[in-house]
């Protein structure tokens, strides 16, 4: 993962985080988020940041609460990644697609610019869009979400419109 990704993910989980407590990650948090994201593991991360291998794993426990408490589902260091992409689609999706595919003007987890979200959004309707016919060339459901890089709960609910 690229370290713009990283950042991206670390700014969307700190905005989720800010939404229902109201307080922004620390400097540890922030440390954890991006070891985990780097496929680091807590001896790795706690070496980097000086710190002992059970105070990042308490640390780290604390934080996979709080983002547990604000997405609603339990988040741990083997599934944030999916449980983001999952917030961030079914909100996404859900808001700016089912609803007669309209722009919706924020979201919390893209950490975008208005311009920047937009493009997405119409990168996402473009790859929804696709959906119809990659079907027609035979592929699976599962192999048109690894190729379009999409869930594959979003792409079962646009197969589910052409059935």
């Amino acid at each position: 993962m690229n370290v713009y990704d990283i950042q991206s993910l670390i700014s969307t989980v700190d905005k989720l985080i800010f939404s229902h407590t109201g307080e922004h990650l620390d400097d540890l948090e922030t440390a954890i988020l991006e070891g985990t994201f780097d496929h680091q593991k807590y001896a790795d991360i706690a070496n980097n940041i000086h710190r002992s291998e059970k105070y990042v794993k308490d640390m780290a426990a604390q934080l996979w609460r709080k983002v547990s408490n604000a997405l609603g589902e339990e988040v741990n260091k083997s599934n944030i990644k999916s449980s983001l992409q999952r917030y961030y689609y079914y909100n996404f999706y859900n808001s700016s697609v089912i609803n007669t595919r309209t722009i919706n003007k924020s979201h919390i987890c893209t950490g975008l610019s208005d311009n920047d979200s937009q493009l997405d959004k119409i990168k996402l309707e473009a790859k929804l869009e696709a959906v119809p016919e990659l079907i027609k060339e035979g592929l699976t459901i599962e192999k048109i979400a690894k190729i379009l890089k999409l869930p594959l709960e979003i792409v079962e609910k646009e197969v589910s419109k052409f059935n």
